[in-house]
C-alpha cells in the first residue's frame, strides 16, 4: 500500500512533533537490459541499501540539530532505524523518526500539526479523516497517555496514516480503526501501570496543591517535567521495535485486504455482493485468529458448516413443501418474498440452516441477511432469516407484528400420525408450527379440479 504511518506527539514546549514514522519502499519494476548494459548484482543492491541508510542518518542528523527535547525524540541521532523486508513481495518497510524523502517530510509534518491542533474529533480522542489532493489524505486517531508529571496528568498523541488514494483510505476505515485501537490500548494500559506506580510513591496532585504558585517561577518549574519520552512513560524496553512491527504489519495487511479482480463483462449485483461478503468474512476470520488472550465469545455459526454436519436436513424446496404442507409452505414463501422476517426456533441448528439455504433461493443475494443460529433475538433490520434456540423468547412487538413469521420446530410425540413421505426421518422426529399475525391474501380466480 502506498501509504505512511506516523506516531505524533504534542510537546508542551515545542508543539506538534513527529516521533516515529514507517514507510514502505516498493522494489523497482524490472526493465529489459539495454545493449551493452550490465545487470546489477548483489553488490549494487547492497550499495543502494547502504545509501538509503546514509540518507536516513543525514536527514535525521539535520533534524536532531534543531531545538528538540526528550519528549520530541524517539531514536538517537546515531540510530540507523529499523528495516523489515517482505519476502513475498520484496517491499521494504523503513522506520525512523522522520520520513526518508524531503517531500514526504513536509506532508507528514502538516498531517501531524493538523491532527493535534485544528482537526479534532468530539472528545479529543478518536478517529478523524481530513486532507486534500495536494497534501494527501489522512486517517488520524488521537489519544491520551497518562503522565504523573504532565499538565493535567496526561499527554496528547496521535497515529496518522497518510495516503494519496482517498477512496482506498475511506474503505479501509473499519480495518484501520480496529487495529489501531489495539495498539493504542496497549500503550495506554502500559502507561497507566507506570502512572499508578509513580502516584503510589509520590502523589503529584497533593504536591501541586501544596506548592506555591508564581507566574515567574512556573516556567522553570515546568521545564524539568515537560521532556518525558514515550519510552519513559511506558517503561517498555523494546517500544520502538514493537511499533515498527505493528506499523509494518498494518501497511502490509491494509495493502493486501483490497485487491483488484478481473471480471469478464459487467459484474452483476450478486457478484459484487458476494465479493464484498467474502472480504468481510476474511477480515472477521483474521480478527479471530489474531485476537490475544483467547476468544471472549465463540464465533458465529458458519453457513458452510451446515452441509457437513450430521442430522436431518431439507434437500430442496420441493422437500420443504412436502414436510410443511402446501398451505403452510405457501404462507412461509409469501413472507420470504415480501421481505418479512422469517424466524425458525428449535434445537437443531443443522435443520434450521438447511431450511434457510432452501428459502434463500427465492431471493437475490443482496436481499439475504441471515443469522443462522443465535441465543438472543436480533431485530429485523439486521437479518430477515433468524434461527433461535428453543428457549429464546420472542418480543411482544415482534410476535404481534404482521411483518414476521415464526416457525417452531418441536420434537414429535410418539405415535404421531404424520405420514412418512421422504427417505429421511424429519417428520418422524420433528413437528412444525407456523404462526403469524398477518392475513395471507388468497388467489383470485377459479381453480379447476381434475379427478383421476
Amino acid at each position: 500500500m502506498n501509504a505512511l504511518v506516523a506516531l505524533c506527539h504534542f510537546c508542551e514546549l515545542h508543539g506538534p512533533r513527529t516521533l516515529f514514522c514507517t514507510e514502505a519502499l516498493h522494489p523497482p519494476s524490472p526493465s529489459p537490459p539495454q545493449p551493452g548494459q550490465s545487470i546489477p548484482g548483489d553488490r549494487d543492491r547492497d550499495g543502494d541499501r547502504e545509501g538509503e541508510g546514509l540518507t536516513m542518518r543525514a536527514h535525521n542528523s539535520a533534524t536532531q540539530r534543531a531545538d528538540m527535547c526528550e519528549g520530541c525524540r524517539s531514536l538517537p541521532a546515531s540510530h540507523p532505524g529499523f528495516v523489515s523486508v517482505d519476502s513475498e513481495t520484496g517491499i521494504r518497510f523503513l522506520s525512523h523518526q522522520h520520513p526518508r524523502q524531503p517531500q514526504l517530510f513536509s506532508v507528514v509534518r502538516q498531517a501531524c500539526v493538523r491532527s493535534l491542533s485544528c482537526e479534532v474529533c468530539p472528545g479529543r480522542e478518536g478517529p478523524i479523516f481530513f486532507g486534500d489532493e495536494q497534501h494527501g489524505f489522512v486517517f488520524s486517531h488521537t489519544f491520551f497517555i497518562k503522565d504523573s508529571l504532565a499538565r493535567g496528568f496526561q499527554r496528547w498523541y496521535s497515529i496518522v496514516m497518510v495516503a494519496m488514494d482517498r477512496i482506498y483510505l475511506i474503505n479501509s476505515w473499519p480495518f484501520l480503526l480496529r487495529h489501531l485501537r489495539l495498539t493504542i490500548q496497549s500503550l495506554q494500559s502500559t502507561a497507566l501501570k507506570v502512572f499508578d506506580s509513580e502516584q503510589c510513591v509520590c502523589p503529584q496532585r497533593a504536591v501541586r496543591m501544596n506548592s506555591a504558585f508564581s507566574p515567574a517561577v512556573f516556567p522553570h518549574q515546568r521545564s524539568g517535567n515537560a521532556a518525558r519520552s514515550l519510552s519513559s512513560l511506558t517503561q517498555h524496553p523494546n517500544l520502538w521495535e514493537s511499533l515498527h512491527s505493528s506499523f509494518s504489519w498494518l501497511l502490509k495487511a491494509c495493502g493486501s485486504r483490497l485487491t483488484e479482480k478481473l471480471l469478464e463483462g459487467a459484474p452483476t449485483e450478486d457478484t459484487l455482493v458476494l465479493i464484498e461478503r467474502q472480504t468481510e468474512q476474511e477480515e472477521e476470520r483474521s480478527v479471530w485468529e489474531g485476537a490475544e488472550g483467547g476468544r471472549s465469545t465463540p464465533p458465529p455459526f458458519d453457513d458452510s458448516r451446515g452441509e457437513d454436519l450430521p442430522g436431518p436436513k431439507f434437500k430442496s424446496l420441493r422437500h420443504l413443501r412436502q414436510v410443511l404442507g402446501a398451505s403452510e409452505f405457501r404462507q412461509l414463501a409469501w413472507h420470504v418474498l415480501m421481505g418479512n422476517q422469517v424466524i425458525w426456533r428449535g434445537g437443531s441448528p443443522v435443520l434450521i440452516q438447511s431450511a434457510f439455504s432452501m428459502l434463500k433461493a427465492l431471493l437475490p443475494v443482496g436481499c439475504v441477511r441471515s443469522v443462522p443460529y443465535s441465543s438472543t433475538y436480533e431485530e429485523a433490520y439486521r437479518c430477515n432469516f433468524l434461527g433461535l434456540s428453543p428457549d429464546v423468547p420472542i418480543p411482544t412487538h415482534v410476535s404481534s407484528s404482521e411483518f414476521c413469521v415464526l416457525v417452531d420446530v418441536m420434537s414429535a410425540e410418539k405415535g404421531s400420525l404424520y405420514p412418512v413421505v421422504c427417505d429421511d426421518d424429519i417428520l418422524s422426529t420433528y413437528q412444525f408450527s407456523i404462526t403469524s399475525a398477518s392475513t395471507q391474501p388468497t388467489d383470485r380466480g377459479t381453480r379447476a379440479s381434475v379427478s383421476l
